[in-house]
């Protein structure tokens, strides 16, 4: 029977295989943990920056005088300008009248600042005095593989902060900062791979706060890094699980090709019966498949060799036993000549007795013997079967008068093509095992039947029921389950060694036939041959 697909090697490898998928999962880690210790450090580095910015703007007081303010035509003008020269325009644009913007402050600001970073100074009053720098770093346009994105995400998905305004700073770290407290902050945008840093850090003039400065930037450097690390390393990770996987079952399907084939020479080298009918052909592999197949074919071998030894050993002895016997009956057979007393007339009639026992069971020991060597050597001709079947039955009548035989046969002649002679020594042993089971006064029926392609012999009688562990090997050689109505018979008939039925499965397996025993519902046996035509 053929192992499924589940159950089988390529199945267990492809799934040894998938070991390698932990591989990706522990670097995705790694890049999480990178990912991670580069955001921490990326608040210390922003934090840093709006110290330092906080300080070069602090306890200068020209940059917040209120003064400042008296010209509103000139601060008109300067917001005009700056908006104009804002590298976020529409951050500039969405704070409206809060954007005051101050010369002095700017120009420090576009000296301070760096690409990708976004740096807000916000006066007391919450008016923005100087804004520089965007958030928009061209060098992060950068994004998976269409395929990959769903891939990554569920690798190492995006850390989740809450949604902010991508536009303005957050107010309340602004508060925060006029108060003198300084914080770093994260907020989320529209894309939710990347994210926004702000850190804010209050100015001093002296002992009071005059502003604060907020510095921004996104994660989109570090988004960079991810990306590329993740691209790499999914696109590497599913070329090498591929390879893998490709390499491991086509190894696994060639060691199941091997085994299947072995498998199947080692059933067809056995019959149902036991016999050894074919051969294992071994091959010159050095792995452990080729030692067990080498070892089975030598296995095969020898036990060819010893089912050939038991086969012809029948014959053998047989042949040996003959002469012996013939020279004890024909000694009795003279002693027999000779004027001897009663009691020793009765030993001698006795031992005649045996004599002929013995050389009855050695003529069925060899019979099967002689029945294979005339199947082997007779012409095959084309006969009416239910005329063999017929004639076999009318001399039953005669040889067993006490027994009444009963025959069905089909309308027509049942051709077949085979020797007469067997068959007819078939239905011999299955009507004398018949009449031996069958009960006194009963009947055996005989029939034969003609389906499309094939015919269907069977002999019934209403004996006892077979044995359940007996039905399958009931025509193999030597069994025999005669028992009670072996001691039943008379002592010169007790000659039985279980060939008969033997012989029958010899006869029909000549014939591409089967045979088999089945125990009737209503009592009795029935031994039913079946042959192609």
């Amino acid at each position: 029977m053929r192992a499924g697909f589940v159950h089988g090697i390529r199945f267990r490898l492809a799934l040894a295989a998938m070991a390698l998928l932990a591989l990706p999962v522990l670097a995705a880690h790694f890049i999480a943990s990178m990912e991670s210790f580069l955001r921490a450090s990326q608040e210390k580095a922003i934090g840093a920056t709006a110290r330092a910015v906080a300080a070069a703007l602090s306890d200068r007081p020209t940059l917040f005088e209120r003064g400042a303010f008296d010209d509103p035509e000139g601060e008109e003008r300067r917001r005009i300008v700056a908006l104009f020269a804002a590298a976020d325009t529409d951050a500039a644009a969405s704070l409206g009248n809060a954007y005051v913007p101050s010369d002095e402050i700017e120009r420090f600001l576009a000296i301070m600042g760096r690409a990708g970073e976004r740096v807000w100074v916000v006066d007391s009053r919450s008016r923005v005095r100087g804004l520089s720098g965007s958030l928009a770093d061209p060098a992060a346009a950068r994004t998976l593989v269409n395929w990959l994105k769903p891939v990554a995400a569920l690798v190492v998905p995006a850390p989740s902060y809450p949604v902010g305004d991508e536009a303005l700073p957050v107010r309340s770290q602004i508060d925060r900062a006029l108060i003198g407290v300084s914080s770093t902050q994260w907020r989320a945008t529209r894309d939710r791979d990347v994210a926004i840093l702000s850190a804010a850090q209050p100015i001093f003039l002296g002992d009071d706060i005059v502003g604060a400065v907020v510095v921004e930037e996104t994660t989109g450097a570090i988004q960079i890094l991810r990306q590329d690390a993740l691209e790499k390393l999914l696109a590497v990770t599913l070329v090498v699980v591929a390879a893998a996987l490709a390499v491991m079952l086509a190894f696994a399907g060639r060691l199941a090709a091997r085994i299947r084939r072995l498998h199947a020479e080692a059933e067809a080298a056995i019959d149902a019966q036991g016999r050894v009918r074919g051969a294992i052909t071994p091959t010159r592999a050095r792995d452990e498949i080729g030692d067990l197949s080498r070892t089975t074919a030598s296995m095969l071998a020898r036990l060819r060799d010893y089912n050939a030894y038991l086969e012809a050993m029948a014959g053998r002895l047989s042949h040996e036993l003959r002469t012996p016997v013939a020279v004890v009956r024909s000694s009795l057979d003279n002693l027999g000549e000779e004027p001897l007393s009663g009691k020793a007339r009765i030993y001698v009639d006795r031992a005649l007795e045996g004599v002929r026992r013995l050389g009855r069971l050695i003529s069925r020991l060899s019979e099967a013997t002689r029945l294979e060597r005339l199947l082997e050597s007779a012409e095959v001709e084309r006969f009416d079967l239910a005329e063999v079947v017929r004639g076999c039955v009318e001399g039953y009548r005669a040889a067993y008068p006490a027994r009444r035989f009963e025959l069905a046969l089909p309308e027509g002649a049942v051709p077949l093509e085979g020797v007469p002679d067997a068959f007819a020594q078939l239905l011999d042993k299955l009507a004398e095992n018949a009449n031996d089971f069958a009960p006194a006064g009963s009947a055996v029926r005989v029939s034969l039947e003609a389906p499309p392609a094939r015919a269907i012999l069977a002999v019934e009688n209403d004996g006892p029921p077979l044995p359940e562990a007996m039905v399958q090997s009931l025509f193999d050689s030597m069994v025999s389950v005669r028992g009670a109505a072996e001691r039943a018979m008379a002592p010169q008939e007790r000659a039985h060694l279980g060939l008969g039925l033997y012989i029958v499965r010899i006869v029909a397996e000549h014939h591409r036939g089967t045979v088999r025993a089945v125990n009737r519902a209503d009592g009795g046996v029935r031994f039913e041959v079946s042959l192609p035509r």
